[in-house]
């Protein structure tokens, strides 16, 4: 306990310094602030991403079990009841909703909570999401998303250290900037999950192992050891850090002139540092100190099996996969740039094996390997990467500075500019959106009492308002309890999928069962045959209503998504404006026949 405080107050007068020397890094997190937290309610009370909404209730789910029921047994339920056993965010939102809750006490509503009880997973727990007063999800969300632009703060102030280190303090004011700009970042500080958290503790790991590589002081091998134990509780993807700690006792090792063969040879320091990084590790999943140990097991070792095998994107080369990602979460100006200082990274290496950069490379390397083997990503999942090459691109940079800084200051000017804009653009797309519309419509022209058909797997993939009447046919086997011919029928984006003409390995997951059936469907609706006519849409129409996707392997047709931010995502990625399209019909006839329903 001493030696945390000791390490927490060893960080709060290295900030307080910074701040205090150098007025460039306060701009740097003020901007940061500001672009991650713009409009951070967005869509409130419903919820960005599927991830969001499981990473918020299952610290809701525990509180409800224990305040229900007070006992351990009502904790172990609550918490083994999530999704997967997501580790310490978990700790990180029950303490920021913790405020949520006691307002609910304070206000009446605490037997709303009390009442989750153990959620079935129906239209993305639509019947608990309805039911609960509006205001706790709207408070809840809001405080998750503020935690969030906090840690990407702390983010942007690591990068800047890690190039302060390094090199000197313009290289980190350079790599702070960029990453301040980098649009990456900024949307994921605009929901409530794992990545964000994760890479902070990430960097502060790495921070941490390039001191102890140039140092030798053991204090930090094992802090680094702690701390990359604490990133994989968050995200196990950041596993690279166990391999990339090894790397750096070995650099260390090299570095003070003895044998490669002298790395196992300190053994009280390797067994001690994995030692303290497999006690946070376990302490991080609450799921096991409650006694879910098969839970536990799954998440460690199936989890990772099954996601290398996923296939929820499209057929695609992973170097397509790497450039898509990359391209939309730089922009393209600093995607080209980030490349070209890693490349210039990647040829100093030889001049200074042992220096620290060395294991900012070794992760970035390790990372990329473990990436390789899946079949696809999304932005989100390079997250890690994106603090290290900027700090590359800005070691590059200073470099030419003090060479030529006649190029050098226009190329810096250049990238802020065209990232700054391409940041701005998409932070003030959160301001309006399809789906906040098509809400803000429904509550002025449909009626209290009228009952709205949805399709998605979840209502948070439609524009959903907290007291509408939602009907989804998929919730059960027995559809003898639907409205024959509801009232509204709301079609999104991801519906208009089923109407692509492409091959089924062109598709993502989600849209290649029953595709035929599927898309006459959602076509009889849009032509009118099921007596349903188009009252309004939001959003830009695809043409023929039919998503124009980039095709999978093409280069040349990824290249926009580095231009306009809020572009096309798969999967778990946050759908922005151009996956918001939302249109809705409302029944004209007598229901002389009930609405089919494909399987």
């Amino acid at each position: 306990m001493l030696g945390l405080r000791s390490a927490v107050g060893r960080a709060k007068r290295r900030l307080v310094a910074d701040l205090r020397s150098d007025p460039y890094l306060v701009a740097i997190l003020v901007v940061t602030v500001v672009l991650a937290g713009f409009y951070v309610w967005h869509g409130v009370p419903n919820f960005a991403t599927w991830d969001e909404r499981d990473r918020l209730l299952d610290p809701l789910v525990a509180y409800g079990r224990v305040i229900d029921q007070p006992s351990l047994g009502a904790l172990r339920e609550g918490v083994i009841w999530g999704r997967q056993p997501f580790g310490a965010t978990f700790y990180l939102y029950a303490l920021a909703l913790l405020p949520v809750v006691i307002a609910a006490a304070v206000t009446g509503d605490l037997g709303a909570i009390a009442g989750f009880g153990l959620p079935a997973e129906q239209f993305g727990f639509w019947e608990l999401w309805h039911t609960t007063p509006e205001w706790i999800w709207s408070a809840s969300l809001v405080s998750v998303r503020l935690l969030n632009v906090a840690f990407a703060a702390g983010i942007v102030y690591l990068t800047y250290r890690l190039g302060t280190y390094l090199r000197d303090r313009t290289t980190g004011r350079l790599a702070g900037a960029f990453l301040a700009v980098t649009w990456g970042l900024i949307t994921l500080a605009h929901e409530g999950g794992e990545d964000i958290p994760s890479v902070f503790a990430l960097l502060l790991a790495l921070y941490l192992l390039v001191q102890y590589v140039e140092t030798g002081k053991r204090r930090r091998f094992f802090e680094a050891s702690a701390v990359g134990a604490a990133a994989m509780a968050l995200k196990l993807t950041t596993a690279p850090i166990v391999f990339t700690i090894a790397i750096a006792h070995l650099l260390r090792i090299y570095r003070e002139g003895d044998s490669w063969r002298r790395l196992f040879d300190d053994r009280d320091l390797l067994i001690d540092g994995a030692a303290v990084g497999a006690v946070v590790l376990l302490l991080g999943f609450p799921t096991l100190l409650v006694g879910g140990v098969i839970e536990f097991l799954i998440r460690i070792v199936g989890h990772p099996a099954n996601r290398v095998s996923a296939q929820n994107g499209p057929n695609a080369s992973i170097l397509w996969w790497f450039l898509r990602g990359y391209v939309n979460a730089f922009g393209l100006p600093l995607f080209l740039a980030s490349m070209a200082g890693l490349g210039a990274g990647l040829a100093r290496l030889r001049k200074r094996l042992t220096g620290g950069s060395t294991v900012l490379l070794a992760y970035l390397g390790l990372y990329a390997l473990l990436l390789t083997g899946w079949h696809d990503f999304r932005p989100h999942h390079l997250l890690p990467t994106l603090p290290l090459l900027v700090v590359f691109l800005a070691d590059g940079i200073s470099r030419l500075r003090e060479r030529r800084p006649a190029l050098a200051r226009p190329i810096v000017a250049v990238l802020l500019v065209t990232s700054g804009a391409y940041a701005a653009v998409g932070a003030a797309g959160y301001a309006s959106t399809p789906r906040a519309e098509a809400v803000d419509w429904m509550d002025d022209n449909v009626e209290r009492n009228a009952t709205m058909e949805f399709y998605t797997r979840g209502f948070e993939e439609s524009a959903t308002p907290h007291w509408i009447d939602a009907q989804y046919p998929y919730a059960g086997d027995d559809r003898g309890s639907l409205d024959p011919c509801p009232e509204y029928v709301q079609l999104s984006y991801r519906d208009l999928l089923y109407l692509r003409d492409v091959p089924d390995d062109h598709r993502s997951a989600y849209v290649r069962h029953n595709t035929e059936e599927r898309a006459t469907h959602v076509r009889a609706l849009l032509n009118g045959s099921y007596g349903y006519d188009i009252v309004a849409e939001f959003g830009e129409r695809p043409p023929e209503y039919a998503p124009d996707r980039p095709t999978p392997g093409s280069v040349g047709e990824i290249l926009p998504l580095g231009i306009y931010p809020q572009s096309d995502q798969y999967s778990d990625e946050q759908e922005l404006r151009a996956n918001q399209y939302v249109v809705i019909l409302r029944y004209n006839g007598s229901c002389e026949q009930p609405l089919p329903r494909p399987d």
